[in-house]
């Protein structure tokens, strides 16, 4: 089930494990996910997502990241690439409330 820890108004204070992304996209070319965490400490490239006029699906890309929030990049190979993104779905799950002191 979605997470909707992205509001403002939550504490982002629990470590997560970001576990997939899920996203409704027509265009041309690549689009190259990745999962960015605070300050840019730590991130991962996602598996590349082929992009159609009219795909027929939403594919899901796993991820296996944890962090208390996460920050989502998509980019394309090439400059002309052109998209449209209808629905972005992130999957976390809470792993700890805080980190040990």
């Amino acid at each position: 089930m979605p997470y909707s820890g992205g509001n403002s108004a939550g504490g982002g204070e629990n470590i997560n494990h970001f576990g997939a992304v899920r996203v409704r996209v027509k265009g041309s070319g690549l689009l190259i996910p990745t999962l960015i965490g605070f300050d840019s400490v730590a991130s991962s490239v996602l598996s590349s997502i082929s992009m159609g006029s009219s795909p027929g699906l939403q594919p899901t890309v796993l991820a296996n990241f944890v962090g208390q929030r996460v920050q989502l990049q998509l980019q394309t190979t090439s400059l002309n690439d052109k998209f449209d993104i209808n629905r972005i779905i992130v999957f976390a799950k809470a792993l700890y409330t805080s980190y040990p002191q």
